[in-house]
């Protein structure tokens, strides 16, 4: 088949449902932008209308916890996913939606349910036409951690995952995790993450950051870069909220301070860190950057005495740059009371977008937690 045919609203015509769903939905919505989708040129981004505070169909817990979540009104579009080119559904729930979680049972096991958004037409599959938003139960496991999510339907948008431990009696907010994806009109600016934005949007396609407070934009050559980070602009991150890390020598990326970086670009870098912890565990710093970057840094911090594995007190800067594409860590003296790092370097990217971000873990292993703290911040400014 190659023309659908007649075109939408055509004088006269007669045409089925699906024809409405490409003509009226799908062709207004926004290009899904994954490679998976590349071999349907009829898929779209599917998922949730935003909205202030992105409240349309929220996942949340009952006022009173129970054994229940609430899903908010709000409007969804869900791909047709058993049969490719057979367009998008226009899902809208017009009143708060209570959902019963089913009981893990015994103790030992754990589970994750998921909420969905789900759409059900015979025309392509079993007997059913409706949408509905439901649970879907997860299998059991032996702790929390191994739970995994369970497989959804083919036309589904998931909402959110519902935490299930061993006899819990009540749903409580920190138990859901939103997963709700955005879409937008094709042109509109689509909200998104850091870590789930689209690797392939289409040329000009400008997306939000909402944990980062940036927009970028997609090229004609597929990477994605920052809308605002020409030559002298600053891109800035700061923390929002405290992260405590303890019993732990393994780097990894501070939640928060993260900021995306164009491609064949040169940057200047500052961060100001504020931190606590033990004079045993201590702090160890280091910056990452995208794919093929290149750059250095060096700090002024709290001196720490590495052999002896204490903080000697008194502020050294280390004098040799630290490779930012290795992820070069140092390490810093800490104590109970506050102390700053202050961190100055340079990155250089080449052909891959990505991120700059501030790695760290403490220096020794201690149970008494090393913690970044709220204000901490990363500014980048583009120079060439």
């Amino acid at each position: 088949m190659a023309e659908v045919n007649p075109p939408a609203w055509m004088q006269a015509g007669s045409y089925p449902a699906r024809n409405d769903r490409l003509g009226a939905i799908s062709s207004m919505l926004c290009y899904p932008g994954f490679a998976a989708d590349e071999a349907t040129p009829l898929r779209i981004r599917q998922g949730v209308k935003p909205s202030y505070q992105n409240y349309q169909l929220k996942v949340r817990a009952a006022a009173t916890p129970n054994m229940t979540v609430i899903v908010s009104a709000g409007f969804a579009w869900v791909d047709n996913h058993d049969v490719g080119g057979f367009g998008a559904y226009c899902c809208v729930n017009d009143a708060d939606k209570i959902l019963t979680i089913q009981p893990s049972g015994a103790a030992g096991q754990y589970r994750k349910d998921a909420v969905v958004a789900s759409v059900y037409d015979a025309e392509t599959s079993g007997s059913a036409s409706e949408w509905r938003i439901e649970v879907i139960q997860g299998a059991y496991a032996a702790t929390a951690g191994a739970a995994v999510l369970p497989a959804l339907p083919n036309s589904a948008q998931i909402l959110a995952s519902v935490a299930v431990d061993a006899t819990v009696t009540s749903i409580t907010a920190g138990k859901i995790a939103d997963m709700r994806n955005y879409t937008v009109a094709a042109g509109g600016i689509l909200p998104t993450t850091l870590n789930t934005y689209p690797t392939r949007p289409h040329p000009g396609q400008t997306m939000y950051l909402t944990d980062t407070d940036l927009y970028v934009y997609g090229k004609a050559d597929g990477t994605v870069v920052p809308l605002a980070l020409g030559t002298g602009a600053f891109a800035f991150a700061r923390k929002s909220a405290d992260t405590p890390r303890a019993s732990t020598i393994t780097m990894s990326a501070d939640p928060h301070l993260t900021v995306p970086v164009a491609t064949f670009a040169t940057y200047t870098v500052d961060a100001y860190l504020i931190y606590s912890g033990s004079t045993t565990g201590d702090v160890n710093v280091a910056l990452s950057g995208p794919t093929s970057s290149d750059g250095s840094w060096s700090a002024v911090g709290y001196g720490r005495d590495v052999p002896a594995n204490v903080a000697t007190g008194g502020h050294t800067i280390r004098m040799n740059p630290n490779s930012i594409i290795a992820v070069q860590p140092r390490s810093y003296g800490a104590d109970t009371v506050d102390e700053s790092l202050h961190l100055r370097g340079i990155l250089r990217t080449a052909g891959a977008a990505g991120s700059l971000a501030v790695q760290w873990s403490q220096a020794a292993s201690d149970t008494t937690a090393t913690i970044m703290r709220t204000d901490s911040w990363l500014r980048v400014q583009r120079v060439a």
